[in-house]
C-alpha cells in the first residue's frame, strides 16, 4: 500500500512540477485570459528593441488577453524580420496579469570580407559590387545574391569568372573564393583552303593568360578583316582539363570564294568601245596573298598587274608590288591661261611601285614606298592672243606689236599637259582601330604620308608632297547606323607637275562635281556622311562634302602658255546628295546622286566612299 501511495505522489509531484514549470515557458489558456501587463525584449545586441516591439505591436497589446495564439504569430512576427536565429516568447505571473519577454539570439554579423582569387578586378571594386557589408549579418540570401553579383561584374568587364566557394568562418570572417577563367586552348574550325597558321597570326590571346572578351573579340574582328571569310564566329566550351576554371574559346570559320574572272565591256564618250577582262584571287595558295591582273583592250589598252604579300617575315612583313601600262581618256577641267578647243586628253602611265610595310602595334604600321612612273604628254589645242602688254601675265611674253603687225590670236597645238618621268620615296604612318575596315561602326582611322620626288632619284620633277587623313566612325541606334566623318589635309613644296597635283571632285572625294574637277598644290576636304540601315544588305546614305585644291601655276611645254588652278586659295565648294550602299554578289555597290555648284552627278562606285 505504501508502495502504491508513494508512487502516486510521484506522479502528482512530476505531474505538478510540469505544471509550474511549464507555467513560465508557456502562456496561459485562453479561458484564463489574464492582462498583458508589459512587453520587453532580451537578447538582443545589435538590433534596438524597438524594432522588434513595433514588429509585434499589434499581437500584443498591453491591457489585452494573452493567449497561446498571439505568442505564437508574436513569434513568427519577429523571426520574420530575418535578424535572429532563434526566436521565443514566454510570460511571468504579476497577480492576475502577466508580464511577456520576447527573447532572441541574434545571427552572426560580419566582421570582415575577405576576396580570393581574385587578380584583374580589386577588391574595392568588388566590395562596391556586393550587398553585404561589414557589420550586416550573414543571411544565406544576401549571399546568394552577392555571388551572382561577383559573377555578372566580371562578365561586365569582359571576363568569365566562377565563385566556388563562400565561407563564414568563427569570428564573422566572410571569404568568397574566386576561379577566374584562362584560356586552356584556341581551337579553329571551318578552314577548307585558308592555312590554320594564316589565321593564328592574326589572333594575339595567348593559351594560359585569362578570357578577356575585348581581346578575343578583336581577335575576331582581325580575322574578318582579312576579307577571305564570309563569317567568322566565337563560341566558348568549358576546359576539358579543368572545366571550373579553364575556357576552350572555337573561331568558327566560313570561308567565301576569293577568286575571281570577268568579262565586260564598256562604252563612254571619252573612250568609246572597252573590253575589260579581270582576274584575280585573294587567297592565293591559302597564304592570305592577292594577285590579279587587270586588260583594257579597244578604245584604249591597259593592263595592271599586282601582287600582296601580307607575312614577308616572322615580324609580318608586308610587301605591296604594282606593275603597269594603263591609258585612259581625261577631262581637263578647271581655269587655265589658254582657252581649250578640246577639253578631252589621253594620258598613259608606264611605272611600278613596291611598298614595305612593318606592324608597330596591333594597330599601327609603318612603310616605305618606291615609285617610279612615266607619265605622257596630252596634246591640247589652245588658243592665246599673244598681243598683251607686258607684265600682265603670271609668264611674261613678247612686246606689243609694232605698228601694221598683226594682233590676231595666234592658235598653237602643243602639250598643255606636259608628261615627264617621276621617281620618289614615300614614308608613311598608319593608325586603324575600326572594328571592320569594310563596314566599320565605331573607331578611327589616321594615316600620315611623305612623299619626296627628286632628280637625285632619277626623276624629272623635284618636290615634297604632304598629307593627312583621319576618319571617325561613330555608332548610333545601338551600332545598327554610323556617323562617318572625314577630313583630309595636303600641300606641296617645290616643282609639282600638273599631273601630280592634288585633285577634288567626284565619288571619292567631292560629289555633286565632275572627276578632278579642281586642281592644286594643296587640299582641304571635309567629308560627312549618315548611314542609315535599312537591312544587312541595304543601306540608305545622306551626306555633305567640302573642299577644294587650290594653288598654283603649272608648266607647260610652250613658253607663254601656263596652266593655273581654278583658285589660288582655298575656297570651299560644297556638294550634298543621298546614295545607297546594297551587298551584292559583286560586293558592296555604291551609288550617290550629288548636286553642287555645276549641277548634278552621278557616281557609282564599289565600297563606302571612306
Amino acid at each position: 500500500m505504501w508502495l502504491v501511495k508513494s508512487r502516486r505522489n510521484l506522479v502528482l509531484s512530476i505531474l505538478a512540477f510540469c505544471i509550474v514549470s511549464a507555467g513560465g515557458l508557456a502562456p496561459v489558456t485562453a479561458q484564463e485570459e489574464p492582462l498583458i501587463a508589459d512587453v520587453t525584449v532580451a537578447g538582443n545586441q545589435y538590433i534596438s528593441a524597438d524594432v522588434i516591439l513595433d514588429a509585434v505591436k499589434d499581437i500584443l497589446k498591453i491591457g489585452e488577453p494573452y493567449t497561446t495564439e498571439k505568442a505564437e504569430a508574436a513569434r513568427k512576427a519577429v523571426a520574420a524580420l530575418g535578424y535572429f536565429d532563434t526566436v521565443a516568447v514566454s510570460y511571468e505571473q504579476v497577480g492576475e496579469n502577466v508580464n511577456v519577454t520576447i527573447s532572441v539570439v541574434e545571427r552572426q554579423r560580419i566582421e570582415q570580407i575577405i576576396f580570393v582569387g581574385n587578380t584583374v578586378i580589386t577588391d574595392a571594386q568588388l566590395k562596391e559590387t556586393i550587398f553585404s557589408k561589414v557589420g550586416h549579418i550573414i543571411a544565406a540570401e544576401a549571399i546568394r545574391r552577392d555571388v551572382r553579383r561577383i559573377e555578372d561584374y566580371y562578365s561586365q568587364q569582359g571576363y568569365i569568372a566562377q565563385v566556388a566557394d563562400v565561407k563564414v568562418d568563427e569570428f564573422g570572417g566572410l571569404t568568397f573564393v574566386i576561379n577566374e577563367a584562362t584560356i586552356e586552348d584556341i581551337t579553329i574550325e571551318g578552314l577548307k583552303k585558308t592555312k590554320e597558321w594564316v589565321v593564328r597570326r592574326q589572333i594575339r590571346t595567348q593559351v594560359g593568360e585569362l578570357f578577356q572578351q575585348k581581346k578575343i573579340a578583336d581577335d575576331i574582328n582581325r580575322i574578318y578583316n582579312m576579307g577571305l571569310f564570309a563569317d567568322v564566329k566565337l563560341d566558348l566550351r568549358p576546359g576539358k582539363k579543368e572545366p571550373a576554371k579553364a575556357v576552350i574559346p572555337v573561331i568558327q570559320i566560313e570561308e567565301k570564294p576569293t577568286g575571281m574572272v570577268s568579262v565586260a565591256g564598256a562604252y563612254s564618250e571619252l573612250d568609246n568601245f572597252v573590253a575589260m577582262i579581270s582576274v584575280a584571287e585573294n587567297n592565293l595558295r591559302g597564304r592570305a596573298e592577292r594577285i590579279s591582273l587587270d586588260v583594257e583592250l579597244g578604245g584604249r589598252t591597259s593592263y595592271d598587274f599586282k601582287f600582296y604579300e601580307p607575312y614577308l617575315d616572322s615580324h609580318d612583313t608586308a610587301v605591296d608590288l604594282s606593275v603597269f601600262d594603263t591609258q585612259r581618256q581625261r577631262r581637263f577641267v578647271g581655269g587655265t591661261a589658254v582657252s581649250l578647243a578640246e577639253d578631252q586628253f589621253e594620258e598613259r602611265r608606264v611605272g611600278a611601285t613596291v611598298t614595305l610595310s612593318r606592324p608597330m602595334t596591333d594597330t599601327e604600321r609603318a612603310s616605305i614606298g618606291l615609285r617610279s612612273e612615266q607619265v605622257s604628254s596630252s596634246f591640247l589645242q589652245g588658243t592665246r592672243n599673244l598681243g598683251y602688254p607686258v607684265g600682265t601675265m603670271a609668264i611674261p611674253g613678247p612686246e606689243p606689236p609694232p605698228p601694221g603687225d598683226t594682233n590676231d590670236p595666234l592658235i598653237v597645238a602643243a602639250p598643255l599637259h606636259p608628261g615627264g618621268r617621276v621617281n620618289s620615296v614615300t614614308l608613311g604612318w598608319q593608325r586603324d582601330s575600326r572594328d571592320i575596315i569594310a563596314n566599320p561602326t565605331r573607331g578611327s582611322y589616321q594615316s600620315i604620308s611623305l612623299e619626296l620626288a627628286g632628280s637625285l632619284l632619277g626623276g624629272e620633277s623635284t618636290y615634297q608632297r604632304y598629307s593627312l587623313d583621319h576618319r571617325r566612325y561613330f555608332g548610333v541606334r545601338g551600332d545598327k547606323d554610323v556617323i562617318a566623318l572625314r577630313l583630309t589635309i595636303g600641300t606641296t613644296t617645290g616643282n609639282i607637275p600638273l599631273f601630280d597635283s592634288f585633285t577634288v571632285g567626284g565619288g571619292r572625294s567631292l560629289r555633286g562635281y565632275e572627276q578632278d574637277r579642281f586642281r592644286g598644290e594643296s587640299l582641304a576636304l571635309f567629308n560627312a556622311e549618315y548611314r542609315y540601315s535599312l537591312s544587312k544588305s541595304l543601306t540608305l546614305v545622306g551626306f555633305m562634302d567640302a573642299g577644294d585644291a587650290f594653288g598654283g601655276v603649272f608648266r607647260t611645254e610652250v613658253p607663254g602658255f601656263i596652266i593655273s588652278a581654278d583658285d589660288q586659295n582655298l575656297d570651299v565648294h560644297v556638294g550634298v546628295g543621298f546614295g545607297i550602299r546594297a551587298i551584292t554578289p559583286l560586293g558592296p555597290l555604291r551609288l550617290d546622286f550629288g548636286f553642287g555648284e555645276d549641277g548634278s552627278q552621278t557616281h557609282f562606285g564599289f565600297g563606302h566612299t571612306f
